[in-house]
């Protein structure tokens, strides 16, 4: 049985953190913007807090893939 080295699977995380660029190999991620969902999150509240009952809505906030290495293979 061959043994896996680290080129046979692919791995992608989500939410970045700050080794994830000195991994071995580095860690590809799909990073959200923390800043973003709490402003939106905010207005929402001081929104309905200053009287608006309108019905619920969706909030995208955007996310962005750093890739670095780790899940950039192909499928088989």
């Amino acid at each position: 049985m061959a043994k896996a080295g680290r080129k046979d699977v692919a791995l992608v995380g989500y939410d970045d953190l700050p080794l994830a660029e000195v991994l071995d190999p580095p860690l590809t991620v799909v990073a959200q913007d923390p800043a973003g969902i709490g402003a939106a999150a905010a207005a929402l509240v001081l929104s309905r807090l200053d009287g608006d009952r309108s019905r619920m809505t969706k909030t995208l906030v955007p996310t962005r893939l750093i890739p670095r290495g780790s899940g950039e293979l192909r499928p088989r």
